[in-house]
């Protein structure tokens, strides 16, 4: 039983038959439907995990960065504990979208189990910029910086002031990669709300490379070139 939903397993009300029967019916008109995230989400309600994981795997085929599916897989293989699996699509979903406290959480454990501390530091750092008041990644951050027997690299009344007003520390090879599944709008959307127009410009120019037709970024990266242009000017 997946306590999570507090469904029982062995038993599916008549709604339910039918709204699952509804969803296949329309994934097989329409292989490409975003439907399929419901329809594993009854299924994994249901625990017939493995039909979940081959509706999902599907689906995603067709929708590579839908955020809840592939939060939804890597959560089943995580409570599987299918560690290969698990961190590839909890590492995507950290990277559309890095406010994703459970996916961040589940992300850490992995990185914790496989004894990269530096990593599992990172993550929960990046997590904290946007749910500050969550008092458990403050108290795991304490925990892997006592296991790597580092100091804190700042004091806790900085991790503690609101997420807009804090520096994120990525390193600059992190900016530079190549990985388009960890360069993301708010990624840049950050750099350049912290001043640091640099980066944003060159996140957002790997992004516009992989994505020509996404006008959102184009337009991002137009303003961020203004704002660079001022800045050497002196005009902000």
């Amino acid at each position: 039983m997946n306590e999570a939903y507090g469904s029982d397993a062995n038993s599916m009300n008549p709604d339910s038959l039918s709204t699952l029967k509804k969803y296949e019916e329309i994934l097989e008109q329409d292989p490409a439907s975003s439907t399929f995230v419901f329809l594993a989400q009854i299924l994994y309600k249901q625990n017939k995990l493995e039909r979940a994981i081959g509706v999902l795997i599907k689906g995603l085929r067709y929708n590579k960065n839908n955020i809840t599916g592939r939060f939804l897989l890597g959560k089943i293989y995580y409570e599987r504990w299918m560690i290969g699996p698990a961190k590839k699509e909890l590492e995507t979903v950290y990277g559309l979208a890095p406010d994703n406290l459970a996916a961040g959480k589940m992300l850490v454990q992995i990185y914790r189990s496989e004894e990269k501390y530096e990593k599992a530091l990172e993550v929960l750092r990046f997590v904290y910029e946007f749910h500050p008041s969550e008092a458990s990644i403050r108290s795991e951050i304490d925990e892997i910086i006592e296991e790597l027997g580092a100091q804190p690299p700042a004091s806790w009344e900085n991790f503690s002031a609101p997420a807009e007003s804090k520096k994120i520390e990525i390193s600059d090879s992190d900016a530079d990669t190549k990985n388009t599944e960890l360069l993301t709008e708010t990624m840049a959307d950050i750099y350049i709300k912290q001043g640091d127009y640099n980066k944003g410009l060159s996140v957002l120019q790997k992004i516009l490379e992989n994505e020509p037709e996404n006008t959102s970024v184009r337009k991002k990266l137009e303003e961020c070139r203004i704002n660079v242009i001022n800045k050497l000017a002196g005009l902000s």
